[in-house]
């Protein structure tokens, strides 16, 4: 019996392989979206937009394509992550972008400021994206190679103004979203840098002491990972080539790092021990009075201080980050980890222009944030069409009057559908609005067409109303 079944199988696919058929199949690390998903994340996204809009970030949007060099540059290691693209039309690779951010620096950098005819980018300038970006990663559990990301970003100003309200921005976001229990972490990459001096980094033969620095902060970033032990360890694991950065600090550097990671209180009592630990090291002391002078907007802008907190352990974007920092977490959806963050970064254009322009932003792993708030039971994926309304086809030859009506319901306002199912019975017509997820029904057979009336259905309410055909339009419009 078993044989007879495989033998089958195996003949179906010869079948539909001799038919040249297809198997519909998607690559990895790339997602589908029916609707019910769909009009989910669309809800969210708009939710966002909405925040970001309310502190006047203009909308943008950039090439899904950008030329090689333009992403990665010559010397960047980023470039492992890219999808390239072959085109036979174009002299330079093209490839995808991975972020918001570098696609960012090129508009800006091709749009500089004209006075005289008003033209081009006038900075200050607030701007926020929503779109997918690409990573040419093995796809893992949660992790995709295209997914959506949310940036909003101030150009311009390196006033502490900008990075406050970046951080508002998060706070606003979160709770528009019915977040009710979540931290926003900061630090500043300036402390982290002091650090650094404290711990008498130098630099070595084959290494640069900027090179060592930045692997330490990559050490201290896993300290939610490792531990505390596990973070002195690695800090003081002997380098295994004259290549390699491992910090190798002596007993008495890391004595220095315990007591900087072991700096604890509120948030006003954090920096006045930290001004203490780094009280000779002016990098750091800078650091300290940016976060300071955040505190204090931060309070200006009513928000709460309990979704604040100073965390001299957080060590994100090494590579660019210049200042301020922030990354937020779900206090009951840890697993996720940052879900929006962000922060400083003062070389923004400079590959492009040679000059640096201040800037702060941040950025929403949308994805993952979906996936923590669906967790959560915040995601309301009920809704499975657009369509409010579903206009049932019963009588034989009313197409056009059936038309009319859904013609007149969507003219009120309403995201009107004429049931095409091909089965015009009450019930299959009827199993067919539910299964669209529709809010209301309309209801109109022969005898429904002989008395001039229309029933309408309010599928939340389990409440039935006739109506005159005529008075239809006045009924919609009184429900909007």
């Amino acid at each position: 019996m078993l044989f007879n079944i495989r033998s089958k199988i195996m003949a179906e696919k010869k079948e539909k392989k001799e038919r040249g058929e297809l198997k519909p199949e998607r690559p990895g690390g790339f997602l589908d979206f029916l609707p019910k998903d769909y009009l989910a994340r669309e809800k969210m996204i708009n939710t966002i937009s909405g925040v970001f809009r309310s502190f006047g970030f203009d909308p943008i949007e950039t090439p899904r394509v950008e030329f090689l060099k333009t992403l990665a540059g010559e010397e960047s290691d980023t470039g492992k992550n890219i999808f390239y693209i072959k085109s036979s039309s174009d002299s330079e690779p093209l490839a995808l972008p991975f972020d918001h951010t570098v696609p960012f620096a090129r508009l800006l950098a091709a749009n500089p400021y004209n006075a005289k005819d008003r033209s081009g980018i006038r900075l200050p300038w607030r701007r926020m994206v929503v779109g997918p970006v690409f990573r040419g990663e093995k796809p893992q559990s949660g992790r995709y190679r295209q997914f959506y990301q949310i940036d909003a970003d101030i150009a311009g100003s390196d006033s502490m103004l900008a990075d406050s309200e970046i951080v508002t921005m998060i706070y606003r976001t979160l709770t528009e979203l019915g977040v009710k229990k979540f931290l926003i972490r900061l630090n500043n990459r300036k402390i982290l840098n002091g650090l650094a001096e404290l711990a008498g980094i130098k630099k070595r033969k084959k290494v640069s002491c900027e090179n060592i620095t930045r692997e330490m902060m990559h050490i201290l970033d896993k300290i939610d990972k490792i531990g505390l032990d596990g973070v002195v360890k690695e800090l003081q694991k002997k380098p295994e080539s004259d290549f390699d950065p491992a910090p190798f600090l002596s007993n008495k550097a890391v004595d220095k790092v315990r007591v900087y990671l072991a700096i604890k209180g509120t948030n006003k009592e954090k920096l006045n021990r930290a001004k203490d630990v780094f009280k000779d090291i002016l990098v750091a002391k800078t650091g300290i009075e940016e976060l300071e002078e955040i505190l204090s907007f931060l309070n200006v802008l009513a928000v709460p201080e309990k979704f604040i907190s100073i965390d001299f352990s957080i060590a994100r974007g090494l590579d660019y980050y210049t200042g301020p920092v922030m990354e937020t977490v779900l206090l009951e959806a840890r697993e996720f980890g940052s879900i929006f963050g962000g922060g400083r970064y003062d070389a923004l254009v400079k590959r492009f222009t040679g000059e640096n322009l201040p800037a702060v932003g941040a950025s929403i792993g949308f994805d993952r944030m979906f996936a923590a708030l669906n967790h959560l039971g915040l995601i309301d994926n009920k809704k499975q069409s657009v369509a409010d309304v579903l206009v049932l086809r019963l009588a034989k030859d009313k197409d056009a009057e059936y038309f009319g009506i859904a013609q007149d319901i969507r003219a009120c306002g309403f995201n009107t559908e004429l049931c095409l199912y091909p089965d015009t019975t009450f019930k299959n017509q009827f199993n067919f609005a539910l299964s669209r997820g529709v809010k209301y029904v309309v209801i109109c057979g022969e005898s429904e067409f002989d008395s001039d009336m229309v029933a309408v259905k309010d599928l939340d309410k389990r409440k039935q109303v006739e109506v005159k055909r005529k008075n239809l339009k006045d009924y919609f419009n009184k429900l909007k």
